[in-house]
């Protein structure tokens, strides 16, 4: 350390002048006044100061289009030599998945399948001009196709009770229009082998696709429509506000768990259909203990011909799928994967449509498919007010998961996403699309993968796959109207085999980190067992409850200097570690404010040993312990004086040894001293306990602080640790803030802090604390006794001594010397 840094440090550790105590009162005033006197124009300029001016320029005109339209950046550096003819390739090969899992994933949502077209058309567009990675492909998606329909079947009975004579009517502003088709006259949802039936009193009963009723079609429409348009309007407000960092609040563990978790609700909702049954649904917690209940009870119910043809279906394309498109010999040799779900979407409808299934087995069929585009309403949008909670779930796993396929894909190819943009263009892709009767969309993992492989470059490929789902919902929509539901449901189910992959993240986990392995476990189990949206909350809960819980118990360590340098680490990490004589060093890995600040007292008392109370009550003992004694010499002086003239020997003797047993006796109690006891060693004045201060010297001189990993204090911590180093100070400890960062030295100085201090305590290292701290100890030493305390000490030992001396001389001399008692009477 320099020697002039060094003296100065010396120089601020001493005492305080009358000079320097008045300037840092002066400065301590100048603070405390200006956080006290509050004015307007000061706080205008710090509110001038921290807001940008609004300028327009040409600049930032560009700057601020760029970002809210990345398509145009994109395109600038547009090779159509090099990326039309890859990008056109994946965009068919996008589209043809898009059109068989549109439509299998608008039947999860308890709507027809059409809709689930819709999502892959409307978004996808809009997803081009604002989206920023280049390799997601938006659409629909299991997990938010799942969280929608639950909340339309779980509402739609309250408003449909109504259908009941014995209940009352729905109200007509929650009877919204059905969706027209391009000719302007609305459509029914009906097929050969079913009619519209009543829905039964219980809220347990949601029938299929094929059975909706006008009122029904129209309420499920409205409540989806609602979630979804909610879901845009919440991630367009963040992403707007620059809210896109709350996406770190769900970690990989909680996303993999719930999706996990979500992937078996989605299977569940599907096997009804595998075997051609009918189950009551049910909606809330423990719904998939009920339905398997049922499912069981019914499997002899099972339609034998569904059941072949899924049994079927799932051979051929798990057959297809790992043993061509995923086989590392075969895919190197096709120029991209084999559309299978299109092929046996083509094949179950030709066989449906000439076989007759669905009249002659009582197979189950899309029914009627509406030829158009939808026109853009605002009709669907009545039930809003209900759906807010359940637009905020869907919102955060919809945008969780965007950014998530975005992210890793964009690491692949050394690329940045923005994450408030990618908010910015879910919600208006949610957003807009509600009004085209697209429910909410999100990145799907299998397309986007299918979309990388088939060497996708750009966006383009979304405009390519819209192409292609745009013919079929114009044009040749109606021909899947004989499309069995089973086929559907196979496609869903296989294609849900790489989420449950995810089940090899929990034995990771397991291995790798136990509480991220609890938090997968507990967010799988919460959403199986009660609901997609619940688990999802019981899972953010959980994990918000490690973060707070790291907060409160941290990494705490007490440190050692490492032999030859000026390092410092924890003491338990190896034993050739030095620890400092008289110095204790102590770290604390975490922000301190109001949760944590006691805490963070208790373990710097725990981990040094050092209990400022206990401390202090053996001061006390000590002191009154050294006073005590004194008195007792002194009464036993006037005793051996009185003894003389009054006493004999041998009483004399017994008073003496019985005086030495209460200074012995008082001298072993180590208990904290009684109200009378201190209310005695108060009275004292303050010569006598300056003359008896060597009576106490403290374990250690230093308490070293090690503050460079804080970079935040709030009041309350600075209040706590003031408290700290007054209550080391009053048992002759000074504390040392070793690393403080300029954030928290600027928050102690315009606290209160230095107004109880008189020695500087801040310093930029550990070492420098040590430095300083050792230095000042060999300077000071054990406080002294003043010239006159020496002086009486020195002449009442005399006097003692020589008595003594005198008294156990010669005993007949003595006895001699003493006069009797009442002989000046």
């Amino acid at each position: 350390m320099d020697p002039d840094v060094r003296k100065t440090l010396m120089e601020l550790n001493r005492p305080r002048g009358k000079f320097r105590t008045q300037v840092l009162k002066k400065s301590q005033e100048k603070v405390s006044k200006n956080i006290k006197t509050f004015k307007y124009t000061r706080v205008l300029n710090k509110i001038r100061e921290n807001i940008p001016k609004c300028t327009c320029t040409r600049e930032l005109s560009r700057a601020f289009c760029t970002e809210l339209f990345p398509f145009w950046g994109i395109m600038k550096k547009y090779s159509i030599r090099k990326y039309l003819l890859a990008d056109f390739v994946a965009g068919l090969t996008v589209g043809i998945i898009h059109i068989p899992q549109g439509m299998a994933y608008g039947l999860l949502t308890n709507l027809p399948p059409v809709y689930g077209l819709y999502t892959s058309f409307f978004p996808v567009i809009l997803y081009f001009f604002f989206g920023s990675s280049k390799k997601v492909s938006l659409g629909t998606y299991a997990v938010t196709s799942l969280m929608v329909g639950a909340v339309v079947q779980e509402k739609a009975d309250i408003y449909l009770k109504a259908i009941n004579p014995t209940t009352a009517p729905i109200p007509p502003s929650t009877i919204v229009p059905v969706l027209n088709n391009t000719k302007g006259t609305p459509y029914n949802i009906v097929t050969a082998n079913t009619t519209a039936l009543p829905l039964v009193t219980t809220t347990r009963h949601h029938p299929t696709a094929a059975d909706l009723t006008d009122d029904e079609l129209r309420v499920r429409v409205g409540l989806a429509m609602s979630v979804s348009f909610m879901a845009g309007m919440i991630q367009l407000f963040l992403g707007s506000f620059r809210f896109g960092g709350l996406a770190s609040f769900m970690s990989d563990p909680l996303i993999s768990g719930f999706t996990t978790g979500a992937a078996i609700h989605v299977f569940t909702s599907q096997v009804k259909y595998l075997f051609g049954v009918q189950v009551f649904s049910y909606h809330g917690a423990f719904k998939m203990i009920y339905f398997y209940r049922d499912f069981f009870g019914v499997l002899d119910k099972v339609n034998p011909v569904a059941a072949v043809g899924s049994v079927t279906t799932i051979f051929v394309l798990i057959l297809i799928k790992e043993g061509i498109n995923n086989n590392p010999t075969c895919k190197k040799s096709l120029p991209v994967p084999i559309p299978i779900e299109l092929f046996v979407v083509i094949g179950g409808t030709v066989i449906s449509h000439y076989t007759k299934i669905n009249e002659k087995f009582d197979v189950e069929v899309v029914g009627y498919i509406p030829v158009g585009v939808p026109a853009p309403t605002l009709s669907h949008l009545s039930f809003i007010g209900d759906v807010i909670g359940d637009a905020i779930a869907v919102s955060f796993v919809a945008f969780a998961t965007s950014y998530a396929m975005a992210k890793i894909l964009a690491e692949k190819d050394k690329e940045e996403v923005n994450a408030n943009q990618e908010l910015v263009a879910n919600g208006l892709c949610n957003v807009i699309g509600a009004l085209f009767s697209a429910f909410c969309c999100s990145a799907s993992l299998s397309r986007s993968l299918v979309q990388d492989n088939s060497g996708g470059k750009t966006q383009v490929v979304g405009l390519v796959s819209s192409l292609l789902v745009f013919i079929v919902i114009a044009y040749i929509g109606p021909m899947f109207s004989s499309l069995p539901n089973c086929i559907l449901a196979c496609i869903v189910i296989v294609t849900l085999k790489g989420m449950f992959h995810q089940f090899h993240d929990m034995l990771f986990l397991w291995r790798l980190c136990k509480r991220d392995f609890a938090v997968w476990m507990v967010t799988f189990l919460a959403t199986v067992i009660l609901d997609a949206g619940l688990g999802l909350m019981v899972g953010v809960i959980f994990a918000l409850y490690f973060v707070l819980r790291n907060t409160q118990r941290p990494y705490i360590c007490a440190m050692g200097r490492v032999p030859g340098t000026n390092a410092y680490k924890d003491l338990k990490l190896s034993r050739t570690l030095i620890q400092i004589p008289g110095i204790k060093i102590f770290r604390f890995d975490c922000n301190l404010y109001f949760a944590n600040a006691e805490q963070f007292r208790d373990r710097l008392y725990e981990r040094t040993g050092l209990n400022p109370r206990k401390l202090k009550r053996k001061k006390q003992r000590a002191l009154y312990k050294a006073m005590l004694k004194r008195k007792r010499e002194i009464e036993l002086a006037e005793i051996e004086e009185a003894a003389a003239i009054k006493k004999e020997k041998k009483q004399l003797l017994r008073q003496k040894s019985s005086i030495e047993e209460d200074v012995e006796r008082d001298d072993d109690d180590d208990r904290e001293l009684t109200d009378e006891q201190q209310t005695e060693l108060q009275l004292e004045n303050g010569e006598m306990q300056t003359r008896f201060s060597r009576a106490w010297v403290p374990p250690v001189h230093t308490v070293v602080l090690d503050f460079s990993v804080i970079s935040y204090v709030d009041s309350v911590a600075v209040k706590v640790l003031s408290q700290i180093i007054m209550d080391f100070k009053e048992v002759g400890i000074k504390v040392f803030l070793a690393g403080c960062r300029e954030d928290v030295r600027k928050i102690i100085k315009k606290s209160e802090f230095y107004k109880s201090i008189d020695y500087n305590c801040l310093y930029f290292t550990i070492h420098e604390a040590v430095v300083i701290a050792q230095e000042l100890h060999q300077q000071v030493g054990d406080p002294p006794l003043s010239p006159k305390d020496i002086l009486i000490v020195e002449e009442e030992s005399r006097e003692a001594s020589a008595r003594l001396a005198a008294y156990e001389g010669d005993d007949e001399k003595v006895h001699k010397d003493i006069p009797q008692v009442g002989a000046n009477e």
